[in-house]
């Protein structure tokens, strides 16, 4: 009897759904994750998708001698490829502090500038399963709750291009493997043992106990599959409860505090609380929690993460709270984010920069609704951008110059929160974000 023979398993990146045109971004620092994933994609591009290309972009940080020198390295084995390569330089002083938190940031702005030069809405990174087992570690020694899921395997940066992670099932050691099937050196960064590091201490222990990385990776996707499961069910309840019947002001309908699933509406709440709020997180710690408990009350109105929450017979009203400092002034520029919850898209000829309306500018009409009362229409409009010239009067926007982004993931957003991030969109007018780049999936 002849035995049929085994099919071939799906190609790396089969999960994945490219653009439709730009170039693909592989971020590449030398390493050796980063390098096998160059020549992966590189391999599969190949075989499957021969009109795609790839752009490797190096971001020399410029805190190390030799990281010019890698930079270089790379160039040539993309050279050697025959890969668009860019090296990209952190200019401008260095933090004291926080230099790691820094130099990722800086890497991820860099990044996100090659790709709107270069025209990609997709960019790779080579983070892998060690990765995810030494984060989940790290955020559990921290007690975070919702960072028990890990690196996402897919984040939308700033709305437009999206960060993807497809190795985050394969080990360093894998990676490595390809590269001496290739006859392919890569560097070694000193800093990964330098133990003044979180992530070093975090590596060394898992080192030493070979059954950990796989019990925190186990962890890492049930924590991921209750956050992904939590959020589609605060997404219902934001999409069934919460509308913006003026601008600035959000109403929560009282079902909101009735349904048995408080777990899911205390992060529709917190997320509606810091979209209103201009918060770049989440409220947690349960303060969330607290104030959905008083919210079954009468008559409240309470503050919290920038927002005013006004509980009236009418419903549950959220506005933006002002507060010096908090809704600042910002230049008239376009790309430019105020206070969080709008994006600067265009600008009027004379205008100098953008602030909160506040209670004393006249402005748009407020309309009637009998269910939403006039001072709080007022108070919704008073935390509304506007533009103002050199003397500070305020500019009419008529080529509607602001676009609104969900303030806490107005720069990240996880795959994980895809379907709750759309659904506070719906409610603030916010344009649909670009669709998953993970086939198969509705969040993550």
């Amino acid at each position: 009897m002849l035995s049929t023979p085994a099919a071939d398993p799906p190609p790396l990146f089969s999960d994945l759904v490219l653009p439709a045109t730009g170039p693909v971004i592989v971020a590449v620092s030398g390493g050796g994750d980063s390098l096998a994933l160059l020549v992966l994609l590189n391999d599969h591009f190949s075989r499957y998708a021969r009109e795609r290309t790839i752009l490797a972009v190096t971001v020399d940080h410029g805190l190390r001698p030799d990281a010019a020198r890698e930079a270089r390295h790379v160039g040539a084995v993309c050279a050697q490829l025959g890969i668009a390569h860019r090296i990209l330089s952190w200019q401008g002083a260095k933090p004291d502090t926080g230099l790691m938190a820094a130099a990722r940031q800086a890497r991820y702005d860099l990044l996100f500038r090659a790709a709107q030069e270069s025209g990609a809405a997709m960019i790779m990174t080579a983070h892998t399963r060690d990765d995810q087992a030494e984060t989940v570690f790290m955020r559990r020694a921290r007690g975070a709750g919702r960072g028990l899921a890990g690196i996402a395997p897919a984040t939308l940066v700033r709305g437009r291009v999206w960060t993807v992670r497809p190795l985050l099932d394969m080990s360093r050691a894998a990676l490595r493997d390809v590269l001496r099937m290739r006859g392919l050196a890569w560097v070694e960064d000193p800093s990964n043992q330098d133990c003044t590091y979180e992530r070093v201490r975090a590596r060394a222990c898992l080192a030493a106990d070979p059954g950990l990385t796989g019990a925190l990776v186990a962890a890492g996707r049930a924590a991921r599959e209750k956050r992904v499961a939590l959020g589609l069910r605060a997404a219902a309840i934001v999409r069934a409860c919460a509308r913006m019947p003026a601008p600035g002001l959000v109403r929560l309908g009282r079902d909101l505090v009735d349904t048995d699933d408080t777990a899911a509406a205390g992060l529709a709440i917190s997320a509606l609380v810091a979209a209103v709020g201009g918060r770049a997180r989440l409220v947690e710690d349960g303060r969330a929690e607290k104030l959905l408990a008083r919210l079954a009350q009468a008559s409240v109105r309470t503050t919290l993460a920038g927002a005013v929450v006004d509980v009236r017979k009418a419903g549950i009203f959220l506005y933006r709270e002002l507060r010096a400092g908090w809704t600042g002034t910002v230049p008239a520029r376009a790309g430019t984010l105020w206070d969080r919850r709008y994006r600067i898209v265009a600008t009027p000829a004379s205008a100098v920069a953008v602030e909160a309306r506040g209670r004393g500018r006249s402005g748009e009409a407020l309309g009637a609704d009998a269910d939403c009362p006039a001072a709080l229409r007022r108070a919704g409009l008073a935390g509304e951008p506007v533009f103002v010239n050199e003397k500070g009067r305020a500019i009419a926007d008529d080529a509607g110059g602001f676009a609104p982004v969900v303030a806490p993931f107005a720069c990240y957003l996880p795959a994980f929160d895809f379907e709750l991030a759309a659904a506070l969109g719906a409610v603030f007018g916010c344009p649909a974000p670009p669709a998953s780049p993970l086939r198969g999936h509705n969040a993550a």
